[in-house]
């Protein structure tokens, strides 16, 4: 049995896309049986989900729907894991879409008894020939040459698996064993925090660059620092949970700088190099609003958790 969860919220345009790249068996390889849990606060989006299972020919069994009460996506996940009934639960937002057969490849590494999560590859469907859409790829690209880099290729296989280093899995598409563990209500990186998690038990997390999920990047730099300060600074936020036993913290300033060449190799003309150089001095920004809203504010999750509208 596989559970998948959508968190979707204002997003009326794109949730019957995402649903149907997921439901549509000849398209995304899901196995039966399956039950897709849509979790969303609005009516606008419950709506639409509800007219594209319909239109998919979902039964109760295969289609339900979660009404959040809007306290963050923490408190939405936590909601749908305990209602969730697969043995493998897959975990997405409701603004993105699989690729072809991204729902097969990643329920693949699960033959192996020792993984408890598996992250597939995010990737930017915006436009490389912007400033903003240039740095989607980017930093999409590197956290591919980062997992693949600290994570172990398995013989025969086309996963990676975590040993003695890994790199934490992408909430926008990642699948995990139904083991019960608790999510804090106001943390800030869900997908790391289970990333710890599952390894603080023991089990190993996969990597498996074949399931792709398509994504949109911010496009604008109030909306890159909104999304930025809060999804990697979730990750200082981390240290109050003690979830830094069998690995350290994956993420920090000190960590990026060791990544300097591969953003000026990343370039391939003038333009993206250009655009490469001043990705410096926003991701400097960027740690220091970290540093100002978690060391000196200790800024509240209802504050911190803003709606990046340029992403949807």
């Amino acid at each position: 049995m596989i559970t998948v969860i959508i968190v979707s919220f204002k997003e009326p345009k794109s949730i019957g896309k995402c649903i149907e790249c997921i439901a549509n068996r000849k398209y995304s390889g899901i196995p039966i049986p399956f039950e897709i849990l849509q979790v969303s606060p609005d009516e606008l989006t419950l709506k639409a989900g509800k007219k594209s299972a319909n239109r998919l020919g979902l039964n109760k069994k295969q289609f339900k729907q979660i009404i959040d009460p809007c306290k963050g996506k923490p408190f939405a996940l936590k909601m749908a894991l305990e209602k969730a009934s697969g043995d493998i639960i897959i975990l997405t937002d409701g603004d993105t879409f699989f690729d072809k057969n991204a729902v097969k490849e990643i329920l693949k590494p699960f033959e192996n008894e020792r993984i408890g999560g598996v992250s597939g590859r995010p990737i930017s469907m915006d436009s490389k020939d912007s400033q903003m859409g240039y740095y989607g790829h980017l930093l999409s690209d590197a956290a591919h040459h980062r997992r693949t880099h600290t994570m172990t290729l398995v013989n025969n296989t086309k996963y990676y698996i975590s040993n003695n280093k890994f790199f934490p899995m992408s909430g926008y598409i990642m699948a995990i064993r139904n083991i019960n563990f608790d999510i804090p209500e106001n943390v800030l990186a869900d997908d790391a925090y289970i990333s710890y998690t599952l390894r603080n038990m023991g089990l190993e997390i996969g990597y498996i660059p074949n399931a792709k999920c398509f994504i949109k990047y911010p496009t604008t730099l109030n909306d890159y620092f909104k999304q930025k300060v809060r999804s990697i600074g979730g990750f200082i936020q981390l240290k109050q949970y003690g979830i830094f036993k069998r690995d350290k913290q994956s993420r920090s300033l000190g960590i990026e700088l060791k990544y300097c060449f591969f953003v000026f190799k990343y370039a391939k003309n003038i333009k993206e190099f250009f655009w490469s150089i001043l990705l410096f001095p926003i991701r400097l920004w960027t740690w220091k609003r970290i540093f100002w809203e978690r060391k000196i504010l200790h800024k509240s999750f209802a504050k911190t958790w803003t709606r990046v509208e340029s992403t949807k």
